[in-house]
């Protein structure tokens, strides 16, 4: 088992797809039921083969219930990891696929509940620079509408995922930057494989024909690059007006840092620093604005 988790908007459709297009691996559209269902370690079978079915992510996995059901015959209790793998497999072997995991970026919310659960599970936290994530986020009508709560969200996420993933070891928990993934993408892949122990497979750089199939109509419609090639991201320092981008610093420039991204405003000035303590109180100043440049090859 396996688990892609980060920031929203970094770039996990995208790997989805790749982890797609190899011939052995599937991962199901976000199931967030993972951890809404979970009450305990054990589970009565025909309880919580009700409450999946009853789950609005289930439906998208085009999945019969009674395939899960046909993986756990014979038992009436089992561990809550177990219950849950058996969707995963269910949902797998519906497409010929022997391996499987997970793709839901607010699961790094999660950490500590799944690595329990799971003691020998993988994490792929993808990271995207911070300012091309607010950008995106103007793309969608959900998540945060002013650069300084985008800041605030993104910051949160990337920094709970480093301070609870790393502790875990490199043996079971990946930084995978979207930036090299879009540069070197065979290079970035193929170490990504190796951390999953899978074996690497050209296909997966054919993603955008390979697993076409498996994007749900709401991704193609938040993310309308989604079928493309991806080429490059976004340019935040073309696109964004540059007092967003310093009350985006002003916010999360410390995590920039950390995580090696140059900053335009080192020292954001106070201007900036008061806009975003009223943009993060709610208050409409630096509301993000679609600016999005038709073609542009980004993904989110």
């Amino acid at each position: 088992m396996f688990f892609i988790v980060g920031s929203a908007r970094s770039g996990t459709t995208l790997l989805r797809m790749m982890l797609n297009a190899h011939p052995e691996v599937a991962v199901p559209p976000e199931s967030r039921f993972v951890v809404d269902l979970y009450r305990s370690d054990e589970v009565q079978v025909d309880d919580f083969l009700a409450q999946l079915e009853g789950h609005p992510r289930w439906i998208s996995w085009d999945t019969p219930i009674e395939d899960v059901r046909a993986q756990l015959t014979g038992m009436t209790t089992v561990s809550y990891p177990e219950a849950i793998e058996a969707a995963y497999m269910a949902y797998a072997q519906n497409r010929n696929k022997k391996s499987y995991g997970d793709k839901t970026p607010r699961y790094i919310e999660d950490l500590p509940l799944l690595s329990r659960l799971w003691p020998v599970a993988k994490f792929v936290h993808l990271v995207r620079d911070g300012r091309e994530v607010a950008l995106s986020y103007a793309d969608v009508p959900f998540g945060p509408s002013t650069v300084a709560k985008a800041a605030a969200l993104w910051k949160a996420r990337v920094k709970l995922g480093m301070e609870r993933g790393r502790p875990l070891g490199t043996a079971r928990y990946l930084e995978l930057r979207y930036e090299r993934l879009l540069v070197n993408p065979q290079e970035e892949v193929e170490g990504l494989c190796s951390f999953l122990d899978l074996e690497f497979d050209p296909a997966m750089l054919d993603y955008s024909e390979r697993a076409r199939s498996e994007v749900l109509d709401r991704a193609k419609l938040y993310n309308p690059n989604v079928m493309k090639s991806i080429t490059k991201t976004r340019s935040w320092d073309e696109q964004m007006p540059r007092s967003q981008v310093e009350v985006f610093e002003a916010v999360a420039g410390d995590t920039l840092t950390e995580l090696g991204y140059e900053r335009a405003y080192p020292s954001p000035s106070l201007a900036a620093r008061m806009s975003s303590l009223v943009g993060r109180a709610g208050l409409p100043v630096g509301r993000l604005v679609n600016q999005r440049v038709q073609g542009d090859g980004q993904e989110s």
